[in-house]
């Protein structure tokens, strides 16, 4: 590794001309580094160790920094799982941004002068990211989303607020349907899926010996959501779990989280069959309704309006 490539490694990839040169390196350095290949170029002044195709690399070149779950992608546990919608790179740059270079797939957004301010050379500060992909994702996604950013502590409590402030009046009633208990992506959108069907979902119910199932649906269906890798481990242990289940009078409901993600008609009719079984199929009245238009720009309404929800955690 050469000066230049250890003077950019250390800094995370990504480093001015200007402090480079403040560390003592020549140009004819920087140019025998950019021959080389050991660093590259994304953009007139910058330096990278990065891969061109690194959404990183991809938003520095364009002109601007990474923000929406394109900047939130590092912190988040979902590779596993499998996300419905895949991000497109979204790429934040000023408003009276010029000599940007587009890019065929990459999103570009103009945000204010109190998003540029904060976060850093390649990313805006994680709660203007969450803020943006609260409204670019699918309405169960940004619930997920919101989950996540709660329950992680990936954001600070105050950030997370921020974030959910600064959306569209009506859009900030999905702090309603956040719950920071839930701990995975599917569980989150198999909650929020319910919850708009009609269904009383409480997440996390304790069971007497100290597990958790995954949600209780109308107060009678104990739906517990494996992972996408199988633990011949667990098995036992699940099975056991599923008898103290049935022995708590529930009924115990194993699914996958790629049947949450591709088989979700199959599942929510085996909770309903359930609940209209053991609890003759109560219904929440909890329910708000939110309009989806998946073509648009922004994919979600929510039909209410008002101040910002008060937090619950």
């Amino acid at each position: 590794m050469n000066h230049v490539q250890h003077l950019v490694s250390a800094a995370g990839g990504l480093l001015h001309r200007r402090d480079l040169v403040s560390a003592g390196v020549r140009d004819r350095q920087l140019t025998a580094a950019v021959r080389t290949g050991t660093v590259r170029r994304p953009r007139r002044g910058w330096y990278s160790t990065w891969a061109p195709e690194d959404p990183r690399f991809v938003a520095v070149r364009v002109g601007g920094r990474l923000t929406g779950s394109s900047a939130l992608a590092p912190l988040l546990p979902w590779s596993a799982d499998g996300r419905r919608t895949p991000a497109p790179i979204t790429v934040s740059v000023p408003r009276n941004a010029a000599r940007l270079r587009p890019r065929r797939g990459v999103r570009v957004v103009y945000d204010p002068p109190r998003v540029q301010d904060r976060g850093s050379e390649w990313a805006v500060h994680p709660r203007d990211a969450l803020a943006r992909a609260i409204v670019d994702a699918p309405f169960d996604e940004a619930v997920a989303l919101l989950d996540w950013a709660m329950h992680s502590g990936a954001l600070t409590r105050g950030d997370v607020l921020a974030a959910v402030g600064s959306l569209p009046e009506d859009a900030r009633g999905v702090l309603d349907w956040a719950d920071p208990r839930c701990d995975s992506y599917p569980e989150s959108i198999a909650r929020t899926r319910l919850r708009r069907a009609g269904h009383a979902v409480r997440p996390q119910l304790p069971l007497p010996t100290g597990e958790r199932v995954d949600l209780l649906v109308n107060g009678a269906v104990a739906l517990e959501i494996d992972g996408r890798a199988f633990h011949e481990a667990t098995f036992e242990r699940d099975r056991r779990k599923d008898l103290t289940i049935a022995a708590s009078g529930l009924v115990p409901l194993r699914v996958s989280a790629r049947m949450i993600a591709t088989l979700w008609p199959q599942v929510v009719a085996a909770v309903e069959r359930a609940s209209r079984t053991r609890s003759q199929g109560r219904r929440s009245a909890w329910v708000r309704a939110v309009r989806e238009t998946p073509g648009a720009r922004r994919r979600w309404h929510l039909r209410r309006s008002g101040p910002l929800p008060a937090p619950t955690w």
